[in-house]
């Protein structure tokens, strides 16, 4: 509307053009300002909350302060609208816990680890139901048990039922922390077998606890450790068959997602990680660092003689001497390996399929390093 006005108006062009000049100016200065105004409320509420999430984490309760909410008061003359039950807020006068007397935290779940299992939770009392469990489970419970420094005030071999001395959790929230004394025993010789633990006594600081809900937390939370180091026998026993079993691997070429070339081993990644130094030793690798978590191995490749190559029954490869890095990688029942040279360059496509008939002689040859 406005432009349409000044379009009747003669004006001298130049005039014009600085008139419309100082209006841009004028729009783009609030609009910055605006802006800016946006970014300082934002980081003053990002500031608030940082600040209030600090307070939070130090167990802070100041919030507890807030005034209470008063009756709105109308000025005279004014009528406000009529109440609504739907937006009703009413006035709550019973004493309820507040603060750190609330536990906010969700129940302790009874983990589900180990395959073939079942368990419950019931009147203080937590039971682990095995239907699949080989070996002496009252030793492993005891192994682990000492592993973990539960401390162990009485125990009964021949009722396979021991009575802990005082467990303590260390919390910043509970001050006195919790500690408890508890009953485990093993049931091995009914199926399925049994591992069933107790609560005796549960107190923070002087005080009994009474409160089931306590009482179910720190319950399952010791039956959860032990149950964590039962998991970690049984995977332990599961790499080590695997690893020692017989037989040669499947090895075949292929390639990442990126298309780059790598070979595919049909093996769970701890039987090829325990296998492969001493199969790529016999080709000339020698491993100068290996680092698990990362699933790497720094090598150095001086091939082996052709008398050795012939023995062997294999075609040397068309790799050159030098330093190599190998990635393996998990692929659950499979394991993916590629090979780097010294820039960081995977191999070219034929020297990656060279290297598959290689490492399928090896594997046979060879379970594991001793």
């Amino acid at each position: 509307m406005l432009l349409q006005k000044l379009t009747k108006i003669k004006f001298n062009p130049k005039m014009l053009i600085i008139f419309l000049s100082l209006l841009l100016t004028v729009c783009a200065k609030n609009s910055n300002a605006k802006r800016e105004m946006k970014s300082e409320m934002k980081s003053e509420m990002k500031s608030e909350m940082k600040s209030e999430m600090k307070s939070a984490m130090k167990g802070e309760e100041y919030y507890l302060n807030t005034p209470k909410l008063t009756s709105l008061k109308s000025p005279e003359g004014l009528m406000l609208p009529l109440k609504k039950s739907n937006y009703h807020v009413p006035y709550v006068t019973q004493k309820e816990p507040v603060g750190k007397q609330v536990d906010i935290r969700p129940p302790v779940q009874i983990l589900a680890l180990i395959e073939a299992s079942q368990s419950q939770y019931a009147n203080g009392i937590s039971t682990l139901f095995l239907e699949d469990s080989p070996g002496n489970l009252w030793l492993e419970v005891l192994n682990i048990i000492k592993k973990k420094n539960l401390p162990i005030a009485n125990q009964n071999d021949r009722d396979q039922t021991l009575t802990t001395d005082w467990i303590t959790w260390d919390n910043i929230n509970e001050n006195p922390p919790f500690s408890g004394r508890y009953e485990i025993s093993v049931k091995q010789n009914e199926r399925p077998k049994r591992l069933i633990l107790k609560t005796l006594d549960l107190h923070q600081g002087e005080k009994k606890i009474t409160d089931p809900n306590y009482i179910q937390r720190y319950n399952n939370t010791v039956l959860n450790t032990i149950i964590e180091g039962l998991y970690q026998t049984q995977v332990y026993a599961e790499n080590t068959r695997a690893i020692h079993k017989a037989g040669s691997l499947d090895v075949q070429s292929s390639s990442n997602e990126n298309g780059l070339p790598n070979i595919v081993i049909r093996a769970s990644y701890a039987t090829v990680w325990e296998r492969l130094p001493l199969a790529i030793k016999k080709i000339g690798m020698v491993i100068t660092e290996s680092r698990r978590s990362e699933g790497t191995f720094s090598v150095t490749y001086k091939p082996v003689s052709d008398e050795q190559w012939e023995k062997m029954g294999i075609k040397k490869p068309d790799l050159k001497p030098g330093e190599y890095k190998l990635q393996l990688g998990d692929l659950k029942n499979r394991s993916s390996l590629q090979f780097m040279n010294s820039n960081g360059q995977t191999l070219i496509q034929s020297e990656n399929d060279d290297l598959v008939p290689v490492l399928k002689a090896v594997f046979s040859e060879t379970e594991t390093e001793k």
